[in-house]
């Protein structure tokens, strides 16, 4: 596969990967109606040399069309079969995170006019409700906040589309995000991300399009409880603008986020299957971008043209036994006050498309299982809210997030001290006493594991680094039990666990894509 190589360039203006291509390659390797497609876009700092390097194929139009026709035919295997798919009860999506908006974009691609409820706001009124949160002219909303609303929790933290997984499906997500305003290079960036500000637009631009397929998004709208016979269900409640509604139906998808602690206890009371799964725990920390972006790629992004901040990814074992990671790592970016209910301090981290605020962040977990927080289902569940509870008294009880110099983490103490970096999350912090949050292991995890990260990213041990308290909510600590090959609940038929939510993602492209894959399960068990 042929590659471009280009060193950072200071001063000029941004030119588009493919203007770029076409100024290189002779015009005589595009004879034949051949066109530029993108592969691979990364950034090779290695030996103190830092190129931008682009892979590209030079394919036919009829070559681009079968690789997009692979994806779709994917995502849609039951598009040409309509007429057959049983359309005599709408199915409802529970929640319109990334799980539901894809989940409902398929079944309303099939015509099934699938039913949306969503117990936040729509997004226009969402962005305005944490804007004024978040500036400090309002207070928090339970029912409107970074986790719940139009979009899911991920409309606030950066749009970050980089996954683990493998599967042919990614091609048909960000081709869909693109579709809706999208940069593209999200099909061939080594870190994709599509930025907060724009995401906002791209999540209201499907939503859209599934409410002119014939679906019904209905926001502002609380799930409540199922209507069963036996075990299938027959109908669900819900409440909206206070009052109770009844709707008859007899498939769901559940993709109600990991924030929806209520539903995850209304479920296991009534006995549908779940178990308490791992996740982790710990902080935010925040550095100067252009101190990262200089220990990466020895160069200030914002000083060049066609970089973007830098990103990291580590993971080291640390003289307590256990593991410190990174994850959701914000370049440019800041960190966000993501708590959903009072007497909570919760935080995430969130990048605009542009990546060029002064702080990049990024969360510092440690595992912790059944030995953390016991045997029972709820036990993890039980295990976040407690942290939370403990990070919002440290800060005094107040609304703010409890921060803390790593210096000052490090030598047992807490001062109201501001070194070189300031702490970005609004509308308030406090500094407190870590102590109060974590117990001892965790903290001794965290002094060592930031240190050796040092080792790894020059500066990375700042004494004036900052950590923001508590990052509780990177995966779910419930999975809602399913059969493999029909994504139905073990114990409830109908239902159809889907997404971060329910035990099976782990960020945006996985939730789009389980919520895709449960979508296609639940068409199937309507083919008459």
């Amino acid at each position: 596969m042929p590659e471009l190589i280009y060193r950072p360039e200071f001063g000029t203006p941004f030119i588009s990967d493919h203007d770029r291509i076409l100024r290189s390659l002779s015009s005589g390797q595009l004879n034949g109606g051949r066109q530029i497609y993108i592969d691979k876009k990364f950034v090779d700092a290695r030996h103190g040399k830092t190129k931008l390097i682009l892979r590209y194929d030079l394919l036919s139009q009829s070559e681009i069309v079968e690789r997009k026709k692979q994806s779709f035919d994917m995502a849609l295997p039951f598009y040409g079969d309509t007429d057959k798919l049983d359309r005599s009860l709408k199915p409802v999506v529970i929640g319109f995170g990334p799980a539901g908006i894809f989940a409902a974009l398929i079944l309303a691609r099939y015509g099934l006019e699938p039913i949306v409820i969503e117990r936040g706001s729509e997004m226009s009124s969402r962005v305005s409700q944490i804007d004024s949160f978040r500036q400090g002219r309002a207070g928090l909303d339970p029912e409107c906040n970074i986790s719940y609303g139009e979009g899911g929790a991920g409309t606030f933290s950066d749009g970050k589309l980089f996954t683990g997984i493998t599967s042919g499906l990614k091609g048909f997500v960000s081709e869909t995000f693109i579709s809706h305003g999208a940069d593209p290079d999200i099909l061939y960036d080594s870190h994709p991300h599509i930025g907060t500000d724009v995401l906002r637009d791209v999540i209201v631009g499907i939503r859209e399009e599934i409410r002119s397929l014939g679906g019904t998004v209905l926001f502002n709208a609380r799930f409540d409880r199922f209507i069963t016979s036996g075990n299938s269900i027959t109908g669900l409640e819900f409440t909206a603008k206070g009052s109770r509604h009844v709707m008859e139906c007899n498939r769901v998808i559940l993709a109600i986020g990991n924030a929806g602690r209520d539903t995850f206890r209304y479920l296991h009371q009534d006995n549908v299957s779940m178990s308490s799964k791992s996740f982790a725990v710990g902080v935010r920390i925040e550095h100067r971008r252009s101190d990262i972006d200089t220990a990466q790629y020895g160069v200030d992004t914002l000083k060049t043209s066609n970089m973007s901040a830098a990103n990291y990814k580590m993971s080291v074992d640390t003289n307590t036994g256990r593991k410190l990671y990174t994850f959701c790592m914000c370049p440019g970016g800041e960190v966000i006050n993501a708590s959903s209910g009072n007497g909570q301090a919760v935080v995430n981290g969130m990048s605009y498309r542009s990546r060029d605020l002064d702080n990049s962040n990024s969360a510092l977990l440690i595992p912790v299982d059944e030995k953390d927080f016991g045997e029972d289902v709820l036990g993890g569940l039980i295990y976040q809210e407690l942290l939370e509870k403990k990070a919002f008294a440290a800060a005094g009880s107040c609304g703010s997030v409890p921060v803390i110099r790593y210096e000052d983490l490090l030598r047992g103490r807490v001062s109201d001290h501001i070194g070189r970096i300031k702490p970005s999350v609004r509308p308030g912090y406090s500094f407190a006493d870590f102590s109060e949050i974590f117990d001892r292991d965790q903290i001794d995890t965290l002094i060592d594991g930031i240190s050796r990260m040092g080792r790894k990213i020059r500066g990375y041990d700042d004494p004036d680094s900052i950590l923001s308290a508590v990052e509780s909510r990177s995966s779910s600590p419930v999975r809602i039990l399913r059969d493999m090959d029909s994504r139905q609940s073990l114990s409830l038929t109908g239902l159809y666990p889907a997404g971060e939510g329910a035990g099976y993602a782990g960020g945006i492209m996985s939730s789009a894509i389980d919520g895709i894959n449960c979508a296609n399960c639940l068409a199937k068990s309507l083919v008459k």
